[in-house]
């Protein structure tokens, strides 16, 4: 049954116009941007490079995309009827959210296959890069929920996700110049996948992937609610 409703979800996700656009428009940019700053760049430079890109990945394709989805879901009574059925609370958060986080997995694992093949060096950790990317899957994908508990409609995510976005932002400049950035949303994951790719201590990433994965969790499960917000 859980089954089935991924399936079911990531046929939908692939329908929207601005969810196709996510999945298809986000990698092709990021490549892009990669393939006109990659010239003289030297090895110690792309994993600040790849750590940068995959916040932004995560950003559009996880936290928003969760964020739309599951306020769409609840707001067209979908998640309402789901609890009439046999799945679980917990079913319905994996059937929803499992399209979505597949897609952002997939398009990082694009993003950084084109990166090797254009001239990345190989990741010096490859589990810590691994865990940079559950981390930041996970931390979008609670994000999302977190927002989406706030948004009373689709349109409404434009406001509601804009702090979240702006943090993301902010962080990302910030981490540049000072590794504290890297507790801010999302920037964590990126900075675990930026010292697995060159090295590094990755204390700091590490405590923003666990602080935020507490903070949008504990949001997440004391604001959702499963019906239309008024």
């Amino acid at each position: 049954m859980t089954l089935h409703l991924a399936l079911f979800e990531l046929k939908l996700l692939l329908r929207r116009r601005i969810t196709a656009f996510s999945v298809f428009g986000v990698p092709v940019l990021m490549c892009a941007m990669t393939w006109f700053s990659k010239e003289g760049m030297p090895p110690d430079r792309w994993g600040s490079l790849l750590g940068s890109q995959f916040i932004i990945v995560m950003m559009l394709s996880v936290y928003m995309v969760s964020t739309t989805v599951f306020t769409a879901r609840r707001q067209a009574l979908v998640l309402k009827r789901l609890r009439t059925t046999e799945l679980t609370d917990n079913d319905i958060y994996i059937g929803v959210g499992a399209p979505i986080a597949l897609v952002g997995t997939v398009q990082t694992v694009v993003f950084f296959g084109f990166c090797l093949a254009v001239g990345a060096p190989m990741p010096g950790n490859v589990l810590l890069v691994l865990v940079g990317v559950l981390a930041g899957v996970a931390v979008g994908m609670l994000g999302g929920i977190a927002t989406a508990a706030f948004s009373r409609s689709v349109e409404a995510t434009q406001v509601t996700a804009v702090p979240v976005l702006m943090a993301g932002v902010g962080g990302l400049i910030l981490v540049q110049t000072h590794e504290f950035g890297g507790l801010l949303p999302v920037v964590g994951a990126g900075e675990l996948v930026t010292k697995g790719w060159s090295g590094g201590s990755p204390v700091i990433g590490a405590a923003g992937c666990v602080l935020w994965l507490v903070v949008f969790g504990a949001v997440a499960v004391r604001y959702f609610r499963w019906e239309p917000r008024a």
